[in-house]
């Protein structure tokens, strides 16, 4: 039987009580994050507040100046980029950047960083792809929540490595999904992980959401917003088209099976399938800077 199998109720309680160990998101994010939800914030609110972290805005200002976002000329200061990008894509950049900066870096035989952002990269940008075709109102937030809708996992590498690793042998071994592995052996989840810590960060609820119920079919879930649904949807898909292609790993072992359920509530025939695949092969040749930026 493996270590994650046999943890006992009191262990349970122990390993949720090192949720409390995780660090608060930096002030610089925590303000952005307040400026996204706040409608009356502009452009400006955000280029202020990012001249207190130059670091972040280093960052920041490689990841626009990437093929992937083609500004003409490129870009040397915020305002500019915000001029191109506008707010919202902007701020998706800054909270994303700095929830990927609050964990550890590692890299295992089993679990490679390097391959997990490739993974999550993928998946935010599968997820926009899908957005901007269903003309979903704020596909930079299919973006962002795409991104981070594994962070559970990183969680769960902070407090209790060993059991993440098992999880993930044990899905190789029988080419399954993480996710399956975690319910046969009535673990907390990595969703549920994911959703916990993004909740103490204050994270909008649409990416709180996505985390907690990316592989789920939500069409029937009345306590979910209804405007939250299609994100969700679309986020599901996502990760699924990015583990049928291999678009890099994230312990999940499966062979990435696109089912009626995920494309139904969409709306989207299964034929439009290989061109989604196609753009998002073309996407990510273009997003080589993304996987430097957030590591």
């Amino acid at each position: 039987m493996s270590l994650a199998a046999r943890k006992t109720n009191s262990e349970y309680s122990e390993l949720l009580a090192k949720l409390d160990d995780i660090r608060t998101l930096p002030i610089v994010a925590m303000k952005v994050n307040e400026l996204i939800n706040d409608p009356n914030s502009s452009s400006a609110d955000i280029a202020e507040v990012l001249k207190k972290d130059q670091v972040l805005t280093a960052k920041i200002l490689r990841l626009v100046n990437s093929s992937y976002y083609a500004i003409p000329g490129g870009v040397a200061d915020v305002q500019r980029a915000l001029a191109f990008l506008g707010f919202n894509t902007l701020a998706q950049l800054v909270l994303s950047l700095s929830v990927f900066s609050m964990f550890t870096d590692f890299e295992t035989e089993e679990f490679s960083m390097l391959d997990f952002w490739r993974h999550a990269l993928g998946t935010g940008v599968c997820s926009e792809i899908l957005a901007k075709r269903l003309k979903l109102p704020r596909p930079e937030e299919a973006f962002t929540c795409g991104l981070l809708h594994d962070i559970g996992k990183l969680v769960l590498h902070e407090i209790d490595s060993d059991r993440l690793i098992d999880i993930v042998r044990e899905a190789r071994k029988r080419e399954c999904s993480f996710i399956e592995v975690e319910r046969e052996w009535d673990l907390p989840g990595h969703s549920y992980l994911g959703e916990v810590i993004a909740t103490r960060w204050g994270l909008p609820q649409v990416i709180r959401l996505a985390i907690r119920y990316h592989h789920f079919d939500v069409t029937k879930m009345d306590s979910i917003l209804a405007s939250a649904k299609p994100v969700i949807h679309v986020v599901r898909l996502a990760n699924t088209i990015c583990v049928k292609n291999q678009v890099g790993r994230s312990g999940d072992a499966s062979p990435g099976t696109i089912t009626h359920d995920m494309l139904q509530p969409l709306g989207l025939p299964a034929s439009e399938i290989p061109a989604i695949e196609e753009q998002l092969e073309k996407a990510m040749e273009q997003a080589g800077a993304f996987l430097n930026a957030y590591r």
